[in-house]
């Protein structure tokens, strides 16, 4: 049975899933009859959690939230007078949608466009992942400025292009008029262009992994399991790959006496035997360092046994210590200072 719900009640799931700051800017921009659907509808996501299919089916459909996004911007100056007078909501995005022209299908590389000199023009003719991955690295306010000249379709593949953790922030941006002078924008326009254009082909599923993965380990802690929670309800095989790259072997060298040892008390022998292979002399001395005379020499014994691991041995070893870890920090059975 396909699934229905209206643009409100899409918009309020998202807003449910986004949390008060965002429900809250939602609210400014309302009134009246809109403002109680809104009301409504979040009443009932509080009083009945959405279920999993109703989440995917809003994380996929961003387009429908920049159109609402447009009846609840904040007014501005800059917008322009309505029939009766009152001066109207700044358009956030302001291409017509037959100017959008650009295959969506999965490609490996990116034929490069025919420029017209337009800058807005032909960021309409990249290909969404393209100037996602022009605008991944910039301030969410920067994004938005873009996404606002972009056709809906174009910006809402854009912004599902966009790394997990950005897209919130890009998104309330979105809600926002902004107040960044024509002449500044251009700039951001031409810049942005200028990056999307050196992205000639799509990074691995691995790469976009590891990206994630390092943007995850410059989070403080405390905010990582929520975010991988969350993601993994999205993406669970995605947010396995990110858990097990977000602790690294060579972690252990951060950990306390006490925590290697209850790591040490995890690991098999002989996949320690391998993983310690090749390390630096002074990682290998604070591991002994922390084993019992009877654990240590035996240690010692099976490394020289197998002095001759290979590669793959030696880094399947480590992954799995690395794994072994990861479990134990996410419990806070160890933390890594």
């Amino acid at each position: 049975m396909k699934m229905m719900l209206t643009r409100t009640e899409r918009l309020a799931l998202l807003l449910h899933l986004m949390g008060d700051d965002a429900t809250d800017m939602a609210r400014q921009g309302l009134s009246g009859e809109k403002l109680e659907e809104l009301e409504q509808a979040l009443k009932d996501f509080h009083d009945y959690p959405p279920s999993q299919d109703e989440i995917d089916l809003v994380l996929g459909d961003f387009e429908d939230y920049f159109r609402m996004a447009l009846q609840t911007a904040k007014k501005s100056d800059e917008g322009s007078e309505g029939a009766d007078g009152a001066a109207e909501g700044p358009k956030i995005l302001q291409i017509p949608e037959e100017v959008f022209d650009v295959e969506l299908e999965p490609t490996r590389r990116f034929e490069r466009p025919k420029l017209t000199g337009d800058n807005v023009r032909d960021l309409n003719q990249m290909h969404p992942y393209q100037v996602a991955q022009a605008l991944k690295n910039e301030h969410p306010a920067a994004a938005a400025i873009v996404l606002r000249k972009l056709a809906n379709e174009h910006a809402a593949k854009t912004l599902e292009f966009m790394p997990e953790l950005i897209r919130p922030h890009v998104f309330l941006q979105l809600a926002t008029p902004s107040t960044v002078t024509p002449l500044i924008q251009e700039r951001i326009f031409a810049k942005t262009l200028e990056l999307a254009l050196r992205i000639e082909e799509r990074e691995t599923e691995e790469e976009t992994t590891d990206q994630m993965a390092n943007l995850m380990r410059s989070l403080p802690r405390p905010l990582r399991k929520p975010m991988l929670d969350e993601l993994e309800k999205r993406d669970k095989a995605l947010a396995e790959a990110v858990r097990n790259k977000l602790y690294r072997f060579d972690d252990i060298e951060k950990l306390g006496d006490r925590d290697l040892q209850k790591l040490l008390g995890q690991c098999q022998t002989e996949t320690l035997v391998c993983a310690l292979q090749q390390v630096e002399e002074s990682l290998l001395t604070f591991v002994l360092s922390n084993m019992s005379k009877r654990a240590k020499e035996s240690l010692q014994e099976e490394m020289e046994f197998k002095a001759n691991a290979k590669d793959e041995e030696i880094e399947d070893a480590r992954s799995a210590i690395a794994r072994t870890l990861a479990s134990l920090c996410e419990s806070g059975e160890v933390k890594i200072d």
